[in-house]
């Protein structure tokens, strides 16, 4: 293989890498979260319950710093009042609202 080959496909492997990092985006919500005893984990694309897995489909961020996660386009979560520590949790499904502190 020559050396432009190689040089070639060192760049195209570095670009593929750089979009698979860039899709796994971390949120301020990404980890770890006990709701009212209950033990969450938020990624950029998955919500997880302990017992259940939710892809999450779309991300918006509002302007108040707070992230909706829609999981099907009637059912989604909210997450406001953003810390290293805390945050609340609603749900469209429950109307439920919780405290969250990270693990």
């Amino acid at each position: 293989m020559s050396l432009a080959r190689l040089a070639a496909l060192c760049l195209v492997l570095l670009s593929v890498s750089s979009l698979s990092a860039s899709a796994q985006e971390d949120y301020p919500f990404t980890g770890e979260w006990n709701c009212d005893g209950a033990p969450f984990v938020f990624t950029s694309t998955v919500y997880s319950t302990g017992d259940d897995d939710f892809t999450i489909q779309e991300v918006q961020e509002g302007s108040d710093g707070s992230y909706t996660l829609f999981l099907t386009d009637e059912v989604y979560i909210t997450l406001s009042e953003i810390t290293d520590d805390t945050l609340s949790f609603s749900s469209s499904e429950s109307n439920r609202t919780m405290s969250c502190r990270r693990y």
